[in-house]
């Protein structure tokens, strides 16, 4: 999917979401991870991506999400992947949506969801210049870094260790 697939599927979403759910007092919400949220975000090379995860969604959506073909309704492997308080830091995504509110996490928390995978398609989105000249540095240490992030949210400490690791390789090969 182009960037303007991803946004006229998010776009179709939400109109057909309207349709079904009707006035509500307040607007259903989506995350949104992965290379999609690189794309919406303008920031990465990447001209494709596979599909669109879902990090998180309003119950009432879920049953749209999952007539569009792309769409990943169930992105629940990133859970191990996120900071611990990414809800504090999302970013809305100004796609034209009516009825939705979309987001994506920070670029930080993105970043260390990458870190954690950390696969060449990963690899690729964290060493976009776009990124690297948006990224708050200081803020990337300190989710890394800080126990109440992404720490706490690990699955292991190993698992965590490696993604440390990957984060320091991630800094010689960008910063020097």
């Amino acid at each position: 999917m182009y960037k303007q697939d991803l946004e006229q599927t998010l776009l179709d979403i939400d109109e057909e979401a309207e349709l079904e759910i009707g006035p509500r007092d307040d607007r259903p919400s989506v995350v949104l991870v992965g290379g999609s949220a690189f794309m919406l975000n303008d920031v990465t090379n990447r001209a494709v991506t596979h599909d669109i995860d879902v990090f998180e969604a309003d119950r009432c959506l879920r049953e749209i999400m999952d007539r569009y073909p792309g769409v990943n309704g169930m992105a629940v492997a990133y859970c191990n992947q996120m900071p611990f308080n990414y809800e504090d830091r999302l970013i809305p995504l100004e796609i034209g949506a009516h009825f939705i509110r979309y987001f994506t996490p920070s670029l930080e928390d993105l970043a260390v969801m990458k870190l954690y995978a950390y696969r060449p398609n990963d690899i690729v989105d964290l060493h976009s210049r776009a990124f690297t000249e948006r990224l708050d540095w200081d803020l990337l240490e300190r989710l890394i870094f800080d126990e109440g992030e992404a720490l706490a949210s690990s699955p292991s400490e190993r698992s965590y260790q490696e993604m440390v690791c990957a984060y320091r390789q991630y800094i010689k090969e960008v910063r020097g």
